[in-house]
């Protein structure tokens, strides 16, 4: 791909520029398969305190009492809280413990807005990237959300879940594994975001635009299927600010 080659890059949503596209894509950027470490596990272990709530918005991380209960250096639970605190699901206090973030609509527009670039870059290389042994595992997935969202009565975290985690799935094609790193990163400030502030989706439009999704996977119809996937984050957006 180059810069020159603008036509075949028409019709991307405009979350996902031409320049960002040709920088993804250049296969020199490969990387080897990351060892997950110490702090990584201390990292998702506190994630996943957040996300069962044993950890609400607005508790004390206390160094000390965090390093007993996961075993861990002291050091390793203030870098992994430091790491939170840039991804927004931690907030620094002066000459205090930090907290975990409570949730307002602007934090949730922002959080929302950087996925939003993300998944749609996820969802272009992906798509054209995919093989058709992965283009029937997205299928399976693509079904599974699609089932969630068509029950009698719809349990909206664990819809939204799964189809966010259709775009994971297209992050996992690109074959980019700092695409799919970051893109991951992102799921618990979402979770926590949803789960405090979210608000019931209309089902059938969220479900429409899964089965459109498919058919552009099915189709490797990259642009389109980027556009489905910013039009979505879109409309979350719009709730957020209307709503």
């Amino acid at each position: 791909m180059s810069r020159g080659d603008a036509d075949p890059l028409a019709g991307t949503s405009s979350f996902v520029s031409v320049e960002i596209l040709d920088l993804v894509d250049r296969k020199e950027l490969a990387a080897p398969a990351p060892v997950p470490t110490r702090l990584d596990s201390v990292v998702e272990a506190l994630n996943r305190k957040m996300e069962t709530g044993e950890l609400a918005p607005g508790a004390p991380l206390k160094i000390s009492k965090l390093s007993k209960e996961l075993d861990a250096a002291p050091n390793t639970v203030r870098e992994a809280i430091s790491i939170l605190t840039a991804r927004h699901l931690v907030e620094a206090r002066p000459h205090k413990s930090s907290v975990v973030a409570t949730p307002t609509e602007a934090w949730l527009a922002a959080v929302v807005a950087e996925c939003a670039g993300l998944s749609t870059l996820a969802t272009s290389l992906g798509i054209a990237r995919a093989t058709l042994e992965e283009r029937r595992e997205f299928r399976g997935a693509a079904e599974q959300a699609m089932a969630a969202w068509r029950a009698p009565r719809v349990d909206h975290r664990t819809a939204s879940g799964l189809t966010w985690n259709l775009f994971q799935v297209l992050a996992s094609f690109s074959r980019n594994p700092y695409l799919e790193a970051m893109h991951a990163a992102k799921r618990p400030a979402l979770v926590l975001g949803f789960t405090h502030l979210g608000r019931d989706h209309h089902a059938a439009m969220v479900c429409g635009a899964i089965a459109a999704l498919l058919d552009a996977v099915d189709s490797a119809a990259q642009h389109e299927g980027a556009d489905i996937v910013g039009d979505l984050y879109v409309y979350v957006l719009d709730d957020l600010t209307t709503g």
